[in-house]
């Protein structure tokens, strides 16, 4: 199979998953560089002219109306001289981007959403009729999560063309949490954006302070509430307790899974926009690694993590209930050893890399070019 895969940041490090589909699909060919994705792997345009890049930022910004045919014009030749046997297009806005090229060239559309293309509300506002002809178009369509998929055919998915099929964690690379033994170490990993509510989680952690004064909340990640993050440390005097590392590889922040004794998120729904989680890898990353999870009922949150086995899960906005599990985690050391014990069996039995890929492989390849 002659794969392209096409999406719109390179690299954006919080998109793992992207990352994670151009490791272990080797696409032959790949497009990224915004939601019209148009330079190769080897960073050249496929708008090819004298003047192209000139030519190509002037369209864009002074005609914008016209934009959308240049872009296909050339999209469409293209695809026509590479001849792949299907594009994969990650998120819904890069597949209405590429749809009419994949049309005239005859190459079969399945489109990948993550998480706020399908629930953002600006962006189903934008795109919510050309959606419409994207379902249509497409010979499938992949959700990470039930709720994702649900949402596609509330949209206007056809249900037989949506594919359920989750983010995959290298289970062998986080691995080695011993949470029983671990000290009172809480772990929190993410972009700090309003749907991740890092504040909510800095909170249920002060009320843990009252009980274990002893405890320690590492924030691994960065984005646009960092510094009101840092402003809302300081405010609650939890400098001592507190570290916000900022964005750190796979490696180290698999060395802090090893380290703590519970990993914690408070996933929600943005109420300013309605942007929503998909399936947080950071969340399938530390189940993999072996610790509990305490998070909210959210999204692929509610299939990762199974409330009282592999750890807890409270309703979105519930502070206290998130202070209350974490404390009892870390008063239980046994529970919650026995808890990221099943959570990792969990990761190896539904989310393992590579069955996840495989699937994916498997639903490209069924649409595929014949």
């Amino acid at each position: 199979m002659k794969l392209c895969l096409a999406f719109p940041n390179k690299n954006r490090y919080s998109e793992t998953f992207i990352h994670n589909h151009l490791s272990y699909l080797k696409p032959a060919l790949s497009l990224s560089g915004g939601w019209r994705p148009y330079r190769t792997e080897d960073g050249h345009s496929i708008i090819r002219m004298p003047l192209a890049e000139p030519i190509r930022v002037g369209i864009k910004r002074g005609l914008p109306s016209l934009y959308p045919a240049f872009y296909t014009h050339f999209l469409t030749r293209f695809l026509n001289e590479n001849r792949p046997d299907v594009l994969l297009a990650e998120y819904g806005p890069t597949g209405c981007a590429v749809m009419a090229a994949c049309r005239k060239a005859n190459v079969p559309l399945v489109v990948h959403f993550h998480g706020f293309d399908a629930v953002e509300k600006e962006t189903i506002r934008q795109y919510g009729a050309q959606y419409r002809q994207l379902f249509a178009q497409a010979q499938a369509i992949v959700a990470v999560s039930n709720d994702m998929a649900e949402q596609l055919v509330r949209l206007g998915a056809d249900p037989a063309k949506v594919h359920r099929n989750p983010y995959g964690v290298e289970t062998g690379l986080f691995t080695g949490a011993e949470p029983a033994k671990a000290e009172k170490i809480i772990v929190a990993v993410g972009r700090f954006t309003a749907k991740k509510a890092p504040q909510l989680t800095i909170r249920a952690f002060d009320k843990v302070l009252d009980r274990h004064p002893d405890a320690r909340l590492v924030m691994i990640g960065d984005g646009e509430l960092f510094e009101s993050c840092q402003t809302l440390v300081n405010e609650l005097q939890l400098k001592y307790a507190v570290q916000l590392l900022g964005v750190k590889p796979a490696a180290e922040i698999a060395e802090w899974h090893r380290k703590a004794r519970l990993f914690a998120q408070h996933s929600l729904v943005n109420p300013a926009n309605g942007d929503s989680e998909g399936t947080p890898n950071t969340v399938l990353e530390a189940s993999a690694a072996g610790l509990p999870i305490v998070s909210t009922r959210h999204a692929g949150i509610k299939e990762a993590v199974d409330h009282g086995k592999t750890g807890f899960l409270v309703e979105e906005g519930d502070v206290q209930g998130m202070a209350a599990y974490m404390v009892q985690l870390l008063e239980e050391p046994e529970l919650a050893g026995e808890m990221g014990r099943n959570a990792r069996q969990k990761m190896i039995n539904e989310y393992e890399m590579s069955a996840r890929i495989q699937e994916l492989n498997r639903i490209l390849e069924t649409y595929q070019r014949t």
